[in-house]
């Protein structure tokens, strides 16, 4: 019987393990980003919190002006007295470059209303793994590492309540800290140029404090590669050359964003950081108010360890929403391989991590004093837990060196090393850990609730019950959490589990670790899309004191009020708010001034407003109740008007405050007389009869007809400001300053005109367009050094 024919051989191939390119993180980033805000991308909904939805009290008014007067504004003259609105940074409308093309996109595509917002957690998470992959992180690390970094809670708030410009520049900084870092190993120009002209946009996006940080991570990571060359002669030149060349690329990218950053740094002079008289920045006690205690550091695993926010928080600063340093036990957890690793990238991480745990602790711990008083511009900052960003990047980082150490050592068989015993000693920790928490019992309750009571007066014993409950809760969840990473990273060095398999297990422990957090975060300022229409925020308050006259014909007190809404209707507001709110009208406030008889009369506040009528019998005889509705509107019958015309005067001098305390303690009649900080240069005389009339008043131009038997002062009671030039007749004169803040100027008969007229916008402008111009030759010549770089081995 013949034997049946054998067959042909197969090959057999092997299926090659998956490989996670860049392009594949990018995939699972930003289909993580979409899971994370599904509810705002995919659900309908938007953010809600006051921050991201109240009327601003200029943008309305700001885009009337821009778009139908064709006129940029620069000058807010509707809260406080006035103020710069685009040097403070109140309103900056399109100078930012990026917001171009999306505004067009969404013209002709309907996209959610957040969509620009949560564009930036994705970049923010694929600019981190980009960083990770060039300081030598396995992509499954840095994979890791992103996600960390993106989607802890103190990014997430950031977005959430409001403050975009914050959260974007925020995803700025690991872009810069990789151009700086390819810089530093390669000298490539174009590394360099891109830094600049990111760098200057990330200035323009209007965040300045986060932009310091992210130079001073730059410069910190400069400095750890010029010590780790020392010793090194040659390497020690080029390193230092380098470091040089991120100085030009910070000053380049100031200069790019020069349009914004020199009429910020003219303002933030007269401003409260910037005019304070012993200082010459914002006081030390302002500045540290956001201080962490150092006690607070085991929320970073534990998010109610000092409660949550809100009403439980029982911390050190004065408020907040979340655990503002948690970075997750799995997160923390593989980042400890990290410390078993060589190498300069690893110093920088670490140093910075520590560095930015110091500063935020403010005013517990004694190097922010020393910055404050030695490192320039760093007394211009407040809200010290805002550093935490650096901290955040620090542990990301070094949870994408340690799960790509645990991965690189996967497989090795043998006693057990470093990293295996590290795991164990981890693991042993968090079983002690929740071994004490649950065997200690009564005890234990007791000590965290008088703790708490201790360090937060006043604070209910209900609440810290109710915080000693939650956080028992997170230590069961930072057990389980962190016994489950122990075990994968121990079956990954053991080699039992492959680098996909178990990346994408410790990707879920991380997502089961953040998203109860973040979302805790998100949950109350998540809601409806409100209809954001040019009355939104009017009610029957708005609609009376409208009626009563227009612009620049009087002025409203709100008892208490911090609020911009009635701005926001072209209503002139002795309130509002802003974090770098005018000194000199801050100084009434900080005297207590502002609310005397006196200064409401001077500053024109022909209304005050009350949340509710007053009792009849202590209204006091100037006030006559005028509107009752959503809040009591009384008539201030001493309300002298916008303008008027004077014809005495004092002199006090330019520095201190007494001419606030002369004018509260009425030693002239201020309808007739002015404390002024030098002489007018004119003989004054009688003015009785004289008339003064606004007969246009806008954001920044104000025209006043004056009749006056003799020569008098003409008084505006605005917000004095140096950047007003004033005209009599067409004829320039000089702008004095009177009655501590407003302006007057020299008058007869005539036409007095007040224009604003910034000179740092026109240098600003002039600098920016110069910059651009040196980024893009930046540009040009890193790719022409490009070029001849692949051409040299082809060179006989």
């Amino acid at each position: 019987m013949a034997r049946p024919k054998p067959e042909p051989r197969r090959e057999v191939r092997s299926t090659p393990a998956f490989t996670l390119t860049a392009g594949w993180a990018a995939a699972v980033l930003g289909l993580l980003t979409v899971l994370f805000f599904r509810d705002v991308l995919l659900g309908g909904k938007t953010f809600v919190s006051p921050d991201a939805t109240q009327p601003l009290g200029f943008v309305r008014l700001g885009e009337q002006m821009l778009w139908k007067d064709h006129v940029y504004p620069l000058w807010n003259p509707f809260v406080f007295l006035g103020m710069p609105s685009f040097g403070s940074g109140a309103y900056n409308p399109l100078i930012y470059p990026p917001d171009w093309p999306l505004a067009l996109i969404a013209r002709v595509l309907p996209m959610p209303e957040m969509t620009w917002l949560i564009i930036y957690y994705f970049l923010g998470a694929l600019f981190f793994y980009l960083l990770a992959r060039e300081w030598n992180a396995r992509p499954e690390g840095a994979l890791l590492g992103a996600v960390a970094f993106t989607f802890a809670p103190n990014l997430v708030a950031v977005g959430s309540h409001g403050h975009g410009s914050q959260l974007v520049d925020s995803a700025y900084l690991p872009l810069l800290v990789w151009l700086a870092t390819r810089w530093m190993k390669r000298g490539r120009l174009t590394d360099l140029g891109w830094l600049g002209l990111l760098g200057g946009f990330q200035f323009l996006r209007g965040h300045v404090q986060i932009c310091f940080y992210t130079w001073l991570a730059i410069a910190l990571c400069a400095l750890v590669e010029i010590a780790a060359s020392l010793g090194k002669p040659s390497e020690l030149t080029g390193r230092v050359a380098r470091a040089l060349g991120l100085g030009a690329a910070a000053a380049l990218a100031f200069g790019v964003a020069g349009f914004y950053d020199l009429p910020l740094r003219d303002y933030a002079r007269y401003s409260i950081r910037g005019g304070s008289d012993a200082i010459g920045g914002v006081g030390m006690g302002y500045a540290t108010q956001w201080s962490m205690a150092p006690y607070e550091l085991p929320s970073i695993v534990a998010p109610n360890f000092v409660g949550f926010g809100g009403q439980a928080y029982w911390g050190a600063m004065p408020f907040t929403d979340y655990p503002n340093p948690f970075m997750g036990v799995v997160a923390v957890l593989i980042a400890l391989p990290a410390f078993t690793l060589r190498g300069r990238q690893r110093v920088f991480a670490l140093v910075l991590g520590l560095f930015a745990l110091l500063i935020s602790f403010g005013s517990h711990f004694p190097l922010y004093g020393f910055l404050y008083a030695h490192l320039p511009q760093f007394d211009k900052f407040r809200i010290p837990v805002m550093i935490l960003l650096l901290f955040q990047l620090a542990v990301a980082l070094g949870a994408a060196w340690g799960w790509s150490a645990l991965l690189d050592r996967g497989g090795e068989h043998g006693r057990p090393g470093a990293l295996e015993r590290l795991m164990l000693v981890a693991g042993g920790l968090l079983l002690l850990g929740g071994l004490v928490v649950g065997v200690g019992g009564a005890g234990l309750r007791n000590a965290y609730e008088s703790f708490a009571l201790a360090h937060k007066q006043p604070y209910a014993p209900e609440l810290a019950a109710a915080a000693y409950t939650a956080f028992s809760g997170d230590i069961a969840r930072v057990v389980l959490l962190g016994l489950a990473t122990v075990g994968l990273a121990w079956l990954a060095l053991r080699g039992k589990l492959g680098a996909s398999f178990a990346t994408v297990a410790v990707l879920v422990l991380m997502l089961f670790d953040l998203w109860p957090v973040s979302s805790q975060v998100m949950a109350p300022v998540v809601g409806d899309p409100v209809q954001r229409n040019a009355d939104q925020g009017r009610d029957d308050v708005v609609d009376y004191l409208e009626a009563q006259g227009a612009w620049g014909s009087f002025r409203v007190y709100e008892d208490g009020g911090q609020s911009n809404r009635l701005a926001g209707f072209g209503i002139a507001t002795l309130s509002g708010y802003h974090a770098a709110k005018p000194r000199l009208f801050q100084d009434l406030r900080d005297d207590g001034a502002l609310g005397t008889v006196p200064w409401l009369a001077l500053l024109n506040a022909r209304f005050i407003v009350f949340p509710q009528p007053l009792d009849s019998l202590r209204t006091p005889p100037f006030l006559r109740l005028v509107h009752v509705g959503s809040g009591a509107v009384y008539l201030n019958l001493t309300a002298l008007p916008r303008v008027t015309v004077v014809g005495q005067y004092g002199i006090v001098p330019d520095t201190g405050r007494a001419a606030v305390d002369s004018v509260v303690a009425m030693r002239h009649d201020p309808a007739q007389f002015t404390w002024l900080t030098q002489a007018p240069g004119v003989p004054l005389g009688p003015v009785t009869g004289a008339r003064a009339t606004i007969t246009r008043y806008t954001l920044q131009d104000v025209v006043i007809d004056v009749v006056t038997p003799g020569p008098g002062i003409v008084r505006l009671a605005d917000e004095w400001y140096p950047d007003w030039q004033a005209t009599v007749d067409g004829r320039p004169t000089p702008i004095l300053r009177a009655d501590h803040l407003l302006r007057v100027v020299p008058g007869g008969h005539h036409e007095v005109r007040f224009r604003f007229v910034s000179p740092s916008v026109r240098r600003g402008l002039l600098l920016s367009i110069a910059s651009i111009l040196v980024a893009l030759a930046l540009l040009f010549a890193g790719v022409l050094q490009g070029r001849r770089n692949r051409a040299a081995p082809g060179i006989a």
